[in-house]
Order: structure tokens, then sequence, then C-alpha cells
């Protein structure tokens, strides 16, 4: 059986509260940059937080954070969404 992408992106973001960036992301879970990016929209608890400016340059990156889903958490109704 493959190991999760996703809970390795999730377990490292759970480590670390404050959020992490793309490349933190990357340095903590050994995953390459395709699959954090791949991975990290189809995450529906994980978001972006907030965004930082980057040291040097004027580009702004963005911080992901992982939130705990309860387990009785309302899901939609698939029957809605199809009309």
């Amino acid at each position: 059986m493959r190991h999760s992408r996703h809970s390795d992106i999730r377990n490292a973001l759970k480590e670390h509260p404050d959020g992490l960036t793309r490349k933190q992301l990357q340095f903590y879970t050994k995953l390459t940059p395709d699959c954090i990016k791949q991975a990290l929209p189809k995450m529906p608890d994980v978001y972006i937080d907030r965004w930082e400016k980057q040291r040097y340059g004027r580009d702004w990156i963005p911080v992901f954070i992982a939130i705990n889903v309860p387990e009785n958490c309302p899901k939609p109704d698939i029957n809605l969404l199809k009309n």
C-alpha cells in the first residue's frame, strides 16, 4: 500500500500550527514541489492562512495551515449538487 502524500503534508502542518510555505513543506516532508503543488488544492482541511512578502524580491508567498475537521461535520448532499 502506498503512503499518502496528504497525510505527510497534514502531519507537517499540524506539527507547525503557525503555518508553512510550500518550500517549508518540501523540507519537512521530503516531497517534490510538484507533489506538494498538486496535493494542496485537493485537501479540504488545508487552506492559505496568510501571505508573506519574500525577504528578497517583490513576490508574496502563501502560508498554509491545516484545521481539525470534526467527525460530525456536515457534508453536502450530493443530490443537491447535481442541479
